[in-house]
């Protein structure tokens, strides 16, 4: 029965599309969700026994013949009894306070009841409905459907109900299973979709019940809950409530409300409201006190008006809402709202709308204040009025950070930004862009023509470049600036061609100033044009090898070769690498180029004799963000080529940021026994704790050092510490840009291990190395080759 129960309520509730509730709740609604049940049962009960008592009657008239008079008298004592005891306890209820919970038990008590009521009716059709004739078994028919539904007076409780109706349901299908005959098989079939009907009209009916508990008590916690916050509200919380009678005076006054107004409960209650919220006289009207009283004069809502109020000498801000209150015949009674003091709240808006508007290190404008004098310049410009943009970017601030550390870098961007005041005034705007970078908006007419430009300019970069002396340290730097003017510059663009022009500033040796031309939009357009170009071109098949031999220092032979990248362009022909290279980086492109390298080097790499080894070149930015362990290995496995014959060469800038991730990954390339070089070394960021990071098997001397020999003795000087250093540590020392006779024996001579340079052969392709390879060992004197 419980097991049916529980599939009807899930049947239930997919089909009037609501989930069963009742599962959730907690106790002590579960108990008020009985006790209403039970009322509801007991007050309808009686009706049913009433009904099938009045049945049982007919039926024991009609059919009283010797056959059956045990079981007809049988059947009128149980339904006799059985009714009577469940009216007494029925009306017994009636009789009675409505209890405020229920136990278990009476509920047991009532189901218990009603199934052994509901088995004494089932008996009906299993005792008469086969030996009846056709009119009796419909009139047996017809009894036990109504019998059937009246169990639905107990739909409230779905187990009582089912407990009536389940046995008759029951008993019926087994009188007509008793005839014997196939039409009653029809009729069974009809009475089940009856009986199914019933079922779920029960459980429906249940739901209901239990929804409207459920609903009333909700409403019962909701109307708690709001008494307390307004208790709690009036008590404790920062706003207040205040109310008014139909004279618009005070009639109820808060302890926050005399607390805010300065006053005492006396002198506020019966207040006029105007002495609160009238504006000031002269006020105009956009004044907040007089949008208020004209809602108050309109007897309208209002709602969050900020208003300025004095409260003993100090301005303060209320934030104030309200309704009116009118009373049941509709005449106006007053007004009740409630009133914040919203000052702190109001200085911290102004602060943070100043702060979205500034700089919070310098206090200057920043980007977006700039951004809007900048729209109201080319708006005025349309009225003719020209003006002019600079950038500024600081020079060497980065190693001010570097040496002296953020602090001392944030005090400098703040001593800059004062000198930099100095130049702003009427007519002239100054902001901090980000980081070391500022910019200045000029209106002036007596600044725009470019001799006075040019002055400003010049003023400003003196200004900047004069030490700073910050808690004892004395700090040096400059500052180069890109300035555009519009109209002749445009006026969409000009911060960007202001910016260009700051980047000509910048490559052509900093500290000064520069005007845009128009040259340099062609010059940034072609490098857009060859960065597009670069984008497609591995895939495109554009890129191809170099190889330059190292060769021994002492017999000239070849011992390997250096992997260097080329670039053939379908139009522009061969690309200098110091001019795309420095482009992949910028974009990306060097990470899939990178691994293109070294599988393609070692590819061909593998088809020279096992003692000609291979260096690849590693791009900074393909070891930070690449895996590069994984792609050696791929390659090295691909091609078969001998890890001990890969040569891995990393440039000195690799260790300014490296990260614990590029030291791991060094590691992991010593451990898989390639080689590992340091490239260009000596050319400024030299350092004795790099070769004992990483460990590396050969050192190059970068060819800055070999080309002035031998006439450099300074640079002759390094050379012979570099070598004496790495060979006590033994590592190899190759220098490269070997070009003459007397720098290859110059270098012989201080104890270099090998050479590289055009002395002994430029870049070739793969066929020409492996050529060079296999012809014999020669040394070239005289000219070098053409670069």
């Amino acid at each position: 029965m419980e097991k049916l129960i529980a599939l009807a309520e899930m049947l239930d509730a997919f089909l009037n599309g609501s989930n069963n509730r009742y599962g959730s709740l907690d106790n002590n609604l579960k108990g008020r969700v009985r006790v209403e049940q039970v009322d509801v049962a007991l007050r309808l009960v009686p009706f049913t026994l009433l009904v099938s008592v009045g049945v049982v009657q007919v039926i024991s008239f009609l059919f009283w013949t010797p056959g059956n008079q045990v079981y007809i008298a049988s059947l009128e004592a149980l339904a006799v009894l059985l009714a009577s005891v469940a009216l007494a306890r029925c009306l017994r209820w009636r009789s009675r306070p409505k209890p405020s919970e229920i136990g278990p038990g009476l509920i047991h008590q009532v189901v218990a009841m009603a199934l052994l009521y509901g088995t004494v009716l089932a008996s009906i059709p299993v005792m008469l409905f086969a030996q009846a004739d056709a009119h009796q078994r419909l009139l047996i028919a017809a009894s036990c459907a109504g019998l059937i539904s009246t169990g639905m007076s107990a739909a409230v409780m779905p187990r009582v109900a089912m407990s009536f109706s389940g046995p008759i349901i029951l008993g019926s299908f087994i009188g007509l299973a008793m005839t014997g005959e196939p039409f009653y098989i029809y009729v069974a079939l009809l009475l089940a979709f009856y009986a199914a009907f019933i079922v779920f009209t029960i459980l429906h009916l249940s739901r209901l019940v239990t929804m409207r508990v459920e609903t009333q008590a909700d409403l019962e916690r909701q109307q708690e809950f709001t008494n307390l916050l307004l208790n709690d509200f009036e008590e404790n919380a920062s706003d207040w409530l205040w109310e008014t009678n139909a004279d618009l005076r005070l009639q109820h006054v808060s302890a926050r409300l005399v607390q805010v107004a300065g006053s005492s409960e006396r002198q506020l209650q019966g207040l006029p409201l105007e002495r609160l919220f009238l504006p000031p006289v002269g006020a105009g009207p956009a004044h907040p006190g007089t949008l208020l009283w004209h809602h108050v004069v309109e007897r309208q809502a209002f709602r969050n008006i900020l208003l300025p109020v004095e409260i003993a000498g100090e301005a303060r801000w209320w934030s104030i809402s309200g309704k009116p209150i009118f009373d049941a015949a509709g005449s106006f009674a007053g007004y009740r709202g409630v009133g914040s003091d919203v000052t702190e709240r109001r200085h911290s808006e102004e602060r943070l709308s100043y702060l979205a508007m500034h700089d919070s290190l310098t206090e200057l404008p920043n980007r977006v204040s700039f951004q809007q004098e900048l729209e109201a310049a080319r708006a005025a410009l349309r009225a003719g009025a020209p003006f002019a943009v600079f950038c500024l970017d600081l020079d060497e601030f980065k190693s001010v950070n570097d040496s002296f550390g953020h602090a001392a870098g944030d005090a400098l961007l703040q001593a800059v930004a004062e000198r930099l005041r100095h130049f702003a005034g009427p007519g002239t705007a100054l902001a901090r862009l980000a980081g070391d970078e500022f910019a200045m908006l000029v209106r002036a007419p007596a600044l725009l023509d470019r001799p006075a430009l040019e002055s400003l300019g010049a003023r400003i970069v003196d200004a900047i470049g004069a030490p700073f002396h910050l808690d004892g340290l004395r700090m040096s730097i400059g500052v180069s600036i890109g300035i555009a003017i519009a109209p002749q510059d445009g006026d969409q663009e000009i911060v960007r061609r202001a910016d260009l022009a700051l980047y000509r500033t910048k490559s052509g040796g900093r500290h000064g100033y520069r005007f845009y031309e128009a040259e340099m939009d062609e010059i940034i357009e072609a490098r857009r044009l060859l960065t597009a170009d670069l984008r497609g071109a591995l895939d495109r098949n554009e890129f191809l090898l170099h190889f330059q031999p190292l060769v021994d220092a002492k017999d000239s032979c070849t011992r390997g070769f250096e992997a260097l990248l080329r670039w053939k362009h379908p139009t522009r022909g061969f690309v200098s690498p110091a001019e795309f290279i420095p482009l992949a980086e910028e974009t990306g492109v060097i990470i899939p180029l990178g691994e293109w390298i070294i599988r393609e080097a070692c590819r061909i790499a593998a088809t020279w004799p096992p003692r000609i080894s291979i260096a690849v070149n590693l791009s900074p930015i393909q070891l930070r963000h690449s895996d590069v362990p994984a792609v050696v290995r791929t390659a090295l496995g691909e091609s078969g080529l001998d890890a001990g014959r890969l040569e891995i060469e990393i440039t000195e800038s690799v260790f300014l940021e490296a990260t614990p991730a590029t030291l791991v990954a060094l590691t992991k390339l010593r451990e898989m026994r390639l080689r590992l070089s340091l490239d260009d070394f000596g050319t400024g960021y030299s350092s004795l704790s790099y070769l004992r990071r990483a460990s590396f098997d050969k050192i190059k001397i970068d060819q800055s050092f070999v080309r002035d020999l031998p006439c450099e003795t300074s640079n002759l000087a390094i050379i012979r510490a570099i070598v004496d250093m790495a060979t006590s540590l033994g590592m190899t020392i190759i220098a490269e840009g070997v070009e003459t006779e007397a720098q290859r024996v110059c270098l012989l001579q201080q104890g270099c291990h090998q050479f590289q340079g055009y002395l002994f052969s430029k870049p070739l392709p793969a066929e020409e190395a492996a050529a060079l390879i296999a012809a014999p060992p020669r040394r070239l004197l005289g000219r070098p080759h053409a670069a």
